[in-house]
């Protein structure tokens, strides 16, 4: 036989159909112990996320059915007042849970990844354009600073098929790669640079393939990249610290 709580939350989660929801309406009119028993399982609902709901459920379900067996609480203490005290210490310690991660909140890889990550600006100062790959790189530098990056992907790519060694256009093409989502294109750029192992941009490589990698969810990929950093002496080292930090 279903118990007077057990219902109540099926009222509350939509269950009950026909002469069912029919006649628990009636008593919610009418029975004030259903009606109290009923808000008090709709503040609970309420005052606490869906997951903290559903142990909360699961814990008062297990307490009653360990009263009921053991015969613990004396007869006098009702099943409604076992709830309501149950009910209101499990209410605290979630409501202590909810408030604990307010005030440390822990960060997943995605607010991380939009707290830390900015483009690289240009910094390269290329000569005006004496030959048509000179012209393309100059026009590829103008679309990306205006942050079109798919125009620049288009001229970074025709230059990169001459100058493979490019390092700097490498790192602009995988940041273009990652401004567009392309992130698997990116993480090929900044791992060539960093394999190259003989250019000035293998320190912003590696950052920004620890970004690509938060970014992309592959966190022990992100913190790898992140420790080699602080292991170099990097100029990104402060920000991996705070990065680190901010995944723990």
């Amino acid at each position: 036989m279903q118990t007077d709580i057990e219902i109540i939350e099926k009222y509350i989660d939509g269950e009950l159909e026909g002469k069912e929801l029919l006649d628990f309406e009636q008593m919610l009119s009418t029975d004030s112990d259903i009606k109290n028993d009923y808000e008090l399982s709709t503040q609970i609902n309420n005052s606490i996320v869906e997951d903290d709901v559903m142990n909360l459920r699961e814990t008062l379900d297990y307490m009653y059915s360990e009263e009921k067996a053991v015969k613990r609480i004396p007869t006098i203490f009702t099943k409604r007042k076992f709830y309501y005290a149950a009910a209101s210490a499990a209410l605290l310690i979630a409501a202590g849970g909810v408030a604990q991660r307010l005030l440390n909140p822990s960060m997943d890889s995605e607010l991380v990844f939009e707290k830390y990550y900015q483009p690289y600006e240009v910094t390269v100062t290329y000569r005006s354009g004496n030959t048509e790959v000179d012209r393309l790189l100059l026009n590829a530098l103008e679309f990306y600073e205006e942050k079109d990056y798919n125009q620049a992907l288009v001229l970074f790519e025709e230059i990169l098929a001459n100058r493979k060694k490019d390092m700097a256009i490498s790192l602009y093409s995988g940041i273009s790669y990652m401004e567009e989502e392309k992130y698997q294109k990116a993480t090929t750029s900044f791992n060539d640079i960093i394999s190259d192992n003989d250019n000035l941009f293998i320190e912003q490589a590696r950052w920004y393939l620890s970004m690509c990698y938060l970014k992309t969810e592959q966190l022990d990929k992100a913190e790898d990249a992140l420790q080699q950093i602080i292991k170099q002496e990097s100029y990104y080292k402060e920000q991996a610290l705070k990065v680190l930090k901010d995944l723990d």
